[in-house]
């Protein structure tokens, strides 16, 4: 009896997921654990692979969002029970091909026929290729619709970007009639940019939002970095800005409890643990469209700077290369949303960070510029850093915030208070 293959939830907050595309074709024959599917969840894109062995029939097509755990496709044990269930004929295998990985290096795994240069457009105009792909293409200026795919099913891999010209792009269009306006793209909203614009909408609406801002000597903060910088073959990294702020963040957490807490049911809840999710920018699937994702850094509390900077740095890099493990973006307690290429150079700005729920505080530090203060009396060039913080007034009043803030600002005017 064929074996039903469901949507899997991928996550415990994973509601629905989106079919980006399909590994495999209708009617082949999958092993166990073989490249199956790539699913968008409202967070992050996972790639992921047959639970069982059997030929595999598609009930849903890509480009579908459907509930976690409904049938989206279904396993059979034997090619004839396959054409039973489909009620088609399998086709004649081809003798096997060895399939290459993007950086042309034998997997050991085969297909049952070369693969075909297709277009990349998928339904509803998404352009299937993956993430590595499109982190080369957007760094080449290459336009993807304008590129070939020669992975499943027509999708964009690595090898196709780099035999595509740079400038490569998409044919112009007519000239509009005056007076009207034609259509350059379309972004749907749904998938992670529909997730990201109902949870900030829903942030907003459903809490009571309060917003400082401030600005922060941080002058011996990057002396403090440079030293880390100047030893960084003897640490093993150049440690970050933001790794400073993620322990900054926990010895503040720390210091006031209330701060590092949560909205659960009719109670606010205090943790141990301070898990800072990180918030992450993602390029979109589409040309013109983007994304955000926050994976967390567990107990920040017990780790020192070099342990935060480099689990910060492979944490970045799975999230842009659409890499990271089920649950990874789940957990947290309160959330760094670094702003440092708002504005550009020259532009010292804030900006008001928008809670993510149910945590009750979101830190949000802009680009450090020189700027004349008064410092000890006299006017003087110092590093200073813009600082914008958003609280959850029903979860705390001025008095515990305020005494987050300046524990947080000591951090980063005294780094020392992070070293001991």
């Amino acid at each position: 009896m064929a074996t039903d293959y469901v949507m899997p939830k991928l996550a415990m907050g994973m509601n629905e997921g989106t079919i980006i595309e399909w590994l495999v074709t209708e009617g082949q024959q999958v092993e166990r654990g073989a490249p199956l599917m790539q699913v968008e969840t409202e967070k992050v894109v996972y790639d992921v692979e047959a639970p069982v062995a059997g030929w595999f029939h598609i009930k849903v097509a890509a480009g579908e969002t459907v509930p976690a755990e409904s049938a989206i496709g279904q396993f059979a044990h034997s090619a004839e029970e396959y054409a039973e269930i489909s009620g088609g004929v399998v086709a004649e295998a081809a003798a096997p091909e060895v399939v290459f990985d993007e950086n042309l290096t034998s997997t050991g795994a085969v297909m049952p026929a070369a693969p075909v240069a297709a277009p990349a457009a998928a339904a509803g105009g998404r352009i299937k290729a993956s993430p590595l792909a499109r982190k080369l293409a957007r760094n080449k200026g290459i336009d993807l619709s304008a590129i070939q795919g020669t992975g499943p099913g027509g999708r964009i891999v690595k090898r196709d970007v780099l035999a595509a010209k740079v400038g490569a792009a998409a044919p112009a269009t007519a000239m509009s009639a005056p007076g009207t306006l034609t259509v350059k793209g379309t972004v749907p909203l749904k998938s992670m940019r529909g997730a990201i614009a109902r949870n900030m909408m829903q942030s907003l609406q459903t809490s009571a939002q309060l917003s400082q801002f401030s600005e922060v000597d941080a002058t011996r903060l990057l002396k403090a970095r440079s030293h880390f910088v100047n030893h960084a073959d003897s640490y093993g990294t150049r440690v970050s800005l933001n790794a400073f702020m993620v322990k900054a963040i926990a010895v503040a957490c720390q210091a006031v409890p209330i701060a590092n807490a949560a909205i659960v049911g009719d109670e606010v809840v205090l943790y141990n643990e301070v898990n800072v999710g990180i918030a992450v920018s993602l390029p979109g699937q589409g040309e013109f469209d983007s994304g955000l994702v926050v994976p967390v850094l567990r107990n920040a509390e017990r780790k020192g700077l070099v342990q935060i900077d480099s689990e910060l740095r492979d944490l970045a890099t799975r999230a842009r290369e659409g890499r990271l493990a089920p649950g990874e973006t789940e957990g947290g307690t309160i959330t760094l949303s670094p702003t440092s290429a708002i504005g550009g150079e020259g532009v010292y700005c804030w900006s008001t960070p928008v809670l993510n729920l149910p945590q009750a505080v979101i830190v949000q530090p802009g680009m450090i510029m020189d700027r004349a203060v008064i410092h000890k009396g006299k006017i003087r060039k110092r590093k200073m850093m813009p600082l914008s913080l958003t609280f959850d007034h029903r979860v705390m009043d001025g008095d515990p915030f305020a005494a987050f803030v300046v524990t947080l600002r000591r951090c980063i005017t005294s780094p020392e208070l992070m070293l001991a």
